[in-house]
């Protein structure tokens, strides 16, 4: 809108311009002087005429000048909203700390009882020590994590990290994915070079095992047992898959400033998206040494639940 301006106020003065050429020049009157030469001058008419077209440019200079001032002002974006109300200090592991231990208290598996404790590890796929791996479900083969992973470890405050209190349920491992994906956005949004955030969960989710042999006849129930069987699990994302979560304010993710529980974490209006977002990011996890005797974070991806 500002160049169509220009360009109007443009054909105004260039109309005024031309005007003033074609207008037939007043009459001049000529007098003698000395050495054969003559001297012009200009009518009060002519005089009069120039100052009006003088003041007509200085006033659509300035009509410009105003619409321009409009149009920025109108245009202009105005202050944008924070990401988060907390902001960790550091840009580095110690903020990594720093949001672990904002974000854990928050959640709990009971009014009076922290759903788990929060701890940090940082893992590279170069140099020594621990790396994490994934295997490919179609060959079995390990490839490593490129980048720089973060790792969380969520541990209950039950016997070997389990959580203390109440029974493994769907809506309590949603609680879990929540705070997994709560973490990783703080990561992604405020550490710097970090390429993925992987968070351990609690042990206690489990998996129906039969121990009965194939035969011929189907077993008795006498001869069936069937036990649970531990699942270590972990949530992990690349910093790309969340990437357009980190350019909006954290309340369009995550609307609740004090996370649910397990029993209304159902009924929450983030339910759905962190089940969205998370179904795709579950693996199994488990720690195995490698030739060199490092050990190696091997994670199996598990189906959507």
């Amino acid at each position: 809108m500002a160049a169509e301006g220009v360009n109007d106020d443009s054909r105004l003065v260039s109309a005024s311009d031309d005007h003033t050429a074609d207008a037939r020049l007043p009459a001049v009157a000529t007098t003698s002087v000395s050495g054969g030469s003559k001297r012009r001058s200009g009518t009060p008419h002519s005089l009069r005429f120039l100052a009006v077209t003088a003041a007509l440019v200085g006033i659509a200079i300035g009509a410009i000048g105003v619409a321009v001032a409009i149009l920025v002002g109108d245009h202009s974006p105005g202050p944008q909203p924070k990401w988060s109300t907390f902001t960790p200090q550091d840009p580095g592991v110690g903020g990594e700390r720093d949001i672990a231990n904002y974000v854990a208290p928050l959640y709990r598996a009971a009014p009076s009882t922290q759903l788990a404790v929060v701890t940090v590890q940082n893992y590279s796929d170069t140099g020594t020590g621990t790396q994490v791996a994934l295997r490919n479900a179609n060959d079995g083969t390990l490839s490593a994590l490129s980048g720089t992973t973060a790792v969380f470890n969520l541990c209950g405050l039950g016997p070997n990290c389990a959580i203390a209190g109440g029974t493994p349920s769907t809506d309590r491992l949603l609680l879990l994915r929540r705070e997994a994906l709560e973490l990783s956005l703080y990561t992604f949004r405020y550490v710097h070079n970090v390429d993925n955030v992987v968070s351990i969960l609690p042990p206690g989710r489990t998996q129906a095992v039969t121990t009965a042999k194939l035969t011929a006849r189907p077993p008795d129930k006498a001869g069936s047992k069937s036990k649970g069987a531990t699942l270590y699990m972990a949530v992990a994302f690349q910093r790309r898959s969340l990437q357009p979560f980190l350019n909006r304010p954290l309340t369009e993710t995550l609307p609740e400033q004090i996370p649910p529980t397990p029993t209304t974490i159902g009924q929450a209006p983030e339910a759905e998206l962190v089940s969205v977002l998370t179904a795709q990011a579950l693996f199994q996890q488990k720690v195995i040494q490698a030739q060199d005797g490092s050990n190696v974070l091997v994670l199996d991806q598990l189906p959507p639940q």
